[in-house]
């Protein structure tokens, strides 16, 4: 099945008391169904949960969980954007990083606020072909941003193997690998500045 962008609001507590306040993420899924991009947006916002009240847990209310309509196919690679808000976006590319699209990558890429921004998480199951501007967009905004990557398709491993890039970008087997290494590296980040 395709994956499309499908909205989600996702309302969620601190810790576990029934008379806890609720608050409320606004998650732009890509996912294959809505009930993927429930459980999609679950995983997600715990991880802000967590890297906005470091040490404290969070209980999703999956029962009032809503979605929206789907909307455009995701066709390529796209990244999660964690920022100080309550919003979970996220931004497409096509399947091949070539010079014009990895142009556009490093603008986008350089336009996000570090100081608001907590991670991105990059999805390169559609990620066909990377060139120098692609790798260098992603290497130069790789530890400012907190980016990690999963599901790297091998042949694209290679290429970042080769340049010794995947020593300096986290590369990930999948969404929850990735999400639990975002939030380490975004903590261990909060307590070294402290």
């Amino acid at each position: 099945m395709p994956l499309q962008s499908i909205p989600v609001v996702m309302p969620w507590q601190l810790g576990t008391a029934v008379d806890a306040p609720i608050h409320t993420t606004s998650v732009q899924a890509v996912a294959t169904t809505p009930q993927a991009a429930v459980a999609v947006s679950k995983l997600l916002v715990n991880a802000q949960a967590q890297m906005r009240h470091a040490g404290k847990s969070a209980t999703v209310l999956l029962d009032r969980a809503k979605t929206g309509a789907p909307g455009a196919l995701v066709t390529g690679p796209y990244f999660y954007v964690f920022n100080a808000g309550g919003t979970i976006a996220h931004f497409a590319f096509p399947a091949r990083l070539d010079q014009e699209i990895g142009e556009r990558l490093e603008q986008t890429l350089a336009g996000l606020d570090a100081t608001r921004t907590q991670g991105l998480l990059l999805d390169c199951v559609h990620l066909t072909y990377i060139n120098s501007k692609g790798l260098g967009a992603l290497a130069g905004s790789s530890s400012r941003l907190n980016l990690h990557l999963f599901r790297v398709p091998e042949p694209i491993k290679k290429v970042f193997a080769m340049t010794g890039l995947d020593h300096l970008i986290a590369l990930h087997e999948d969404l929850t690998s990735a999400v639990m290494a975002l939030v380490a590296a975004h903590l261990a980040k909060t307590q070294h500045s402290a």
